[in-house]
C-alpha cells in the first residue's frame, strides 16, 4: 500500500478553540441545504471538514470558522459528486452547474434547483461581506478559474487526452485544487479583514510560495488516494499514476518521489518566505498591511500542516480505522442532491497521531 506514515511537515499544528462548537453547526448547514441526508451524515462526518478548517484557520472567530466549513463543504460536494469512477452528473450537467455558480457571482439568478448552487449562493454573499470590491473581484476570478477547470479537466482529461505528463499534471492539478480560492480566505477570515496591498500580491515570490504550498498538498494527497482510485477504477489523474506511466517508476519509487517533493517544497518555501518577508519589512509597508502579508504566510504554513495531519485521521482512504463514536457508514443511495451518496469512507487531509505537533510556527 503506498500510504506512507512518515509524511510530515515542520510547521506548527494547532486547532481552533471553536472546533467543538462549530462541528454540529457545520453538519446541520449541510443538511439544511440538502447536501446530505440522514442516510449519509456519517459519510460527511468521516470527511472531518471541521478539523481540516480548524487547523487551517486556528485563530478565526466562530462565525468565520463556520463559514469556512460551509464553503469547504460546497467544494467537497463538487469533488465527490462530479469526479471519479461514478459521477452523478454528465460533463454537460457539471458544466451547467459550474456556469450557474459563476453567474451568481455576477448577480444573475440562474433557473436551477441544484442544491449545490443554492448553497454556494449563501456562501458567496457571506464571503464578500465586509471586503473591498477589489478583493471581491479577485475572489470571483479565483472561483471562476476553479469552477471552469472543474468541468474541463478532471472529469474528462484522461478520457480525452490520456494521462498527462508530469509538467502538465502539476500545472493543471494546481488549478483544480481550489487553493487559490482558499488563499483569499486568509484576508476574509482574519479578525479585521485586512487586505494585502496589490504590490505585495503581485510579488512573484508570493506566487512561488502559493505554488510550493500546492506542491506539498499534491505530494501528500496523491499517494494516500492512489489505492482507493485503483479499487474504484477512477480515471482521474494522480501523481503516482503519472510517475509510473511517464517516468517509468514503480509505485514505491513514485511514493519516494512524492516524499522528496514534499521535503524539497518545504525547504524552498522557508527560503523564499524569508526573502519575501524581509523585502516587505524593509519596503516600509504600513503596519496594518504588513499584518495582512504575515497572516497570508501563516495561513500557508497552516494549510500545509493541516493537510498533512488530516490524512492521518480521516477514514476517506481506508488506512485509518473508523471511529465508533463518529464514523458509522450506512447503506443506501441518496435520492436528492448531495455529495456523499453511495460512499463508505470519508475524506482526506489531516489531523491525528503524527509527530511535529508542538514544533514552532515561525
Amino acid at each position: 500500500m503506498p500510504f506512507v506514515a512518515d509524511f510530515a511537515t515542520p510547521f506548527r499544528y494547532r486547532l481552533n478553540p471553536h472546533l467543538a462548537e462549530i462541528t454540529p453547526l457545520a453538519r446541520q448547514w449541510m443538511r439544511d441545504f440538502d447536501l446530505i441526508d440522514d442516510a449519509h451524515v456519517a459519510e460527511y462526518e468521516m470527511a472531518r471538514i471541521p478539523e481540516l478548517m480548524s487547523a487551517a484557520y486556528p485563530k478565526a472567530d466562530i462565525a468565520d470558522l463556520l463559514l469556512s466549513c460551509h464553503a469547504m463543504g460546497v467544494m467537497f460536494t463538487l469533488e465527490d459528486e462530479d469526479c471519479g469512477s461514478n459521477p452523478r452528473h454528465t460533463v454537460e450537467g457539471i458544466t451547467a452547474r459550474c456556469n450557474a455558480m459563476i453567474s451568481l457571482m455576477h448577480n444573475e439568478k440562474p433557473d436551477t434547483d441544484d442544491p449545490v448552487v443554492h448553497a454556494f449562493n449563501d456562501v458567496w454573499h457571506r464571503l464578500r461581506d465586509g471586503m473591498s470590491d477589489a478583493w471581491a473581484a479577485r475572489h470571483r476570478d479565483n472561483w471562476t478559474a476553479f469552477l471552469t477547470n472543474h468541468y474541463a479537466w478532471e472529469p474528462v482529461v484522461v478520457e480525452n487526452h490520456g494521462m498527462p505528463s508530469l509538467t502538465d499534471y502539476l500545472r493543471d492539478r494546481a488549478d483544480s485544487s481550489g487553493m487559490y480560492v482558499l488563499y483569499d480566505w486568509s484576508e476574509r477570515l482574519s479578525p479585521d479583514r485586512i487586505e494585502i496591498p496589490q504590490q505585495a500580491l503581485d510579488d512573484p515570490r508570493l506566487a512561488t510560495l502559493h505554488r510550493l504550498c500546492i506542491n506539498t498538498i499534491i505530494a501528500i494527497n496523491d499517494p494516500h488516494s492512489y489505492e482507493r482510485e485503483l479499487r474504484r477504477n477512477d480515471p482521474v489523474p494522480n501523481l503516482v499514476k503519472v510517475l509510473v506511466q511517464h517516468e517509468n517508476l514503480t509505485v514505491d519509487q513514485a511514493v519516494e518521489y512524492a516524499r522528496t517533493m514534499l521535503s524539497d517544497a518545504i525547504e524552498e518555501y522557508v527560503e523564499v518566505e524569508f526573502d519575501y518577508l524581509s523585502h516587505w519589512w524593509h519596503a516600509g509597508l504600513p503596519p496594518r498591511q504588513m499584518t495582512a502579508v504575515e497572516q497570508r504566510l501563516r495561513d500557508l504554513r497552516n494549510w500545509t500542516s493541516s493537510n498533512c495531519r488530516w490524512h492521518y485521521i480521516t477514514p476517506r482512504y481506508d488506512h485509518v480505522s473508523l471511529d465508533p463514536e463518529r464514523d458509522h457508514p450506512r447503506g443506501g443511495q441518496r435520492q436528492g442532491g448531495g455529495a456523499f451518496a453511495g460512499q463508505t469512507a470519508g475524506f482526506a487531509d489531516g489531523v491525528g497521531a503524527t509527530p511535529h505537533e508542538d514544533e514552532a510556527d515561525q
